[in-house]
């Protein structure tokens, strides 16, 4: 499985949440836009430095958020691949293969997993797998997290999210100096957000 799964995974279950906050500002009401929600996509910009190799890594393409069913990504640069995420696994489809993690074989995936159920009905329970801190307003707010469990802290040390009325823009910062910071563009709630292709990957 490419590293590409371990650090874009925990960025993108996050990104997906389509928020849109109160003047009183708590998990709880970041959330309620997403619970509502049906099936939505964004497009995402990932610019990833690797600090032991001096290097940075760009790629982009659409994440999709599909109610009942899970998340797919679909990186089209730079190469294409598309990466399906479930409760019970994690599937990666490119260059004519598979490959499949399933969350009862890798604790530190089930624990992934079991953190992407709660995100995408993001509320106060969130705290019980990290401190958070939230600041601002409707207009604009972050929300820094510091993951609790030691699987999730083997990720990442901190991740710290820029949102309005929808998620703009995150910065992961992994356990070894690495630095993941995305943006994203493109919100799509309508009803061809996601399109008889997509649903394929989750057969």
């Amino acid at each position: 499985m490419s590293s590409f799964i371990k650090n874009i995974l925990t960025a993108m279950l996050l990104t997906l949440c389509t928020a849109q906050c109160t003047l009183a500002l708590t998990l709880n009401e970041i959330g309620e836009k997403l619970k509502n929600a049906g099936s939505h996509s964004v497009m995402f910009t990932q610019e990833k430095l690797l600090k032991d190799a001096d290097l940075t890594l760009s790629s982009s393409g659409r994440i999709l958020s599909i109610k009942d069913k899970g998340i797919l990504i679909k990186q089209t640069s730079p190469y294409e691949m598309q990466l399906c995420i479930t409760k019970d696994a994690i599937t990666e489809y490119s260059a004519g293969e598979i490959h499949i993690i399933r969350a009862n074989d890798n604790p530190a995936v089930h624990s992934l997993l079991n953190l992407l159920l709660k995100l995408m009905t993001l509320d106060d329970t969130v705290a019980d797998d990290f401190e958070y801190k939230l600041t601002g307003d409707k207009n604009r707010y972050t929300v820094t997290l510091s993951p609790k469990d030691a699987n999730l802290k083997n990720f990442f040390e901190e991740i710290t999210i820029d949102g309005s009325e929808y998620i703009d823009s995150l910065i992961i910062r992994g356990t070894h100096g690495d630095v993941t910071s995305m943006k994203f563009s493109d919100y799509n709630i309508s009803d061809n957000a996601v399109k008889p292709e997509d649903l394929k990957y989750f057969e």
